[in-house]
């Protein structure tokens, strides 16, 4: 693989770096589950005006496919990106980026288990020194009880977006990379903006126009182009290189999360960030 096939997952995590600060400015009057409807409901707008005019469509129509291009959804725009927007609310973008950017390690470990991906002493080493980054970041004083829960938030977000980013892989073998991105946000603002809707209620008073400014930001730059070039990168270089192409989301976001929210990233966060960075790039060393 040349150094153009990263090209796409950089400019994903370029993208990826905003929505910690966007959602951090507005996180009073964001609820997470409708946020996440919200979201893909925008990125559905933009993309499939595209879609009609490039998308090859299906591949192989089957109950498998659904399923699996179901799963994928719901497992990582879907629940991942609620929890992470609820880890940033109890966090704050700095710290819940970090955390949940391990989903690095996640899928690397199930795509070489599952998908016969090659396992690396790199991926290994890279592994453990992301785990010290944790550490670090999470040992920052916000309030105990408060830190544990968004931790335990940040900690799903990563979970659920590394086995949906091994499944993307699975995925492509039924449908092109627009087809994809596109059925994955429907699939999100069919069920999200409903059980947001039940769940949570509706938006707080006076939150209508920052929900829809922040569904903007997020959902075009972060989702609509963000996602469309993460699982075209999936296509194109597998998952475990996409992974870590990805390790630029945390250090990035730390400072757009100072620029956009204002919120000062301590000196724990940005040591943790630049550790778990340091790990994606010696696991990307023998990529």
């Amino acid at each position: 693989m040349s150094e153009t096939d990263y090209l796409a997952p950089v400019m994903a995590s370029l993208m990826w770096s905003l929505n910690p600060a966007v959602i951090s400015k507005y996180r009073e009057h964001i609820k997470p589950v409708l946020f996440t409807g919200f979201r893909a409901l925008v990125a559905l707008v933009f993309l499939i005006p595209l879609t009609l005019l490039y998308s090859q469509g299906f591949t192989g129509f089957t109950g498998v496919a659904i399923a699996v291009i179901l799963a994928s959804a719901m497992l990582g725009p879907g629940v991942g990106d609620a929890s992470y927007t609820r880890a940033i609310q109890l966090l704050g973008g700095s710290l819940a980026v970090v955390i949940s950017y391990t989903y690095i390690f996640v899928s690397q470990f199930i795509a070489t288990v599952f998908l016969n991906e090659p396992l690396r002493l790199s991926v290994i080493a890279g592994s453990l020194i992301a785990f010290l980054g944790i550490v670090l970041a999470s040992s920052n004083g916000n309030g105990r009880r408060l830190a544990l829960k968004g931790v335990a938030y940040a900690v799903v977000a990563s979970v659920s977006w590394g086995v949906a980013t091994s499944m993307i892989k699975v995925a492509l073998q039924y449908a092109d990379t627009l087809t994809l991105t596109v059925l994955r946000l429907g699939f999100i603002a069919v069920f999200f903006i409903p059980a947001g809707l039940i769940v949570e209620g509706g938006p707080r008073s006076g939150g209508s126009k920052p929900l829809i400014k922040a569904s903007l930001i997020t959902g075009v730059l972060g989702w609509s182009i963000g996602m469309l070039l993460f699982i075209y990168s999936i296509n194109k270089i597998g998952v475990s290189a996409t992974a870590v192409a990805t390790a630029l989301t945390p250090v990035l976001s730390q400072l757009t999360v100072k620029l956009l929210s204002r919120e000062k990233p301590t000196l724990k966060t940005i040591g943790g960030a630049l550790l778990i960075s340091l790990g994606t790039i010696i696991s990307f060393l023998s990529s």
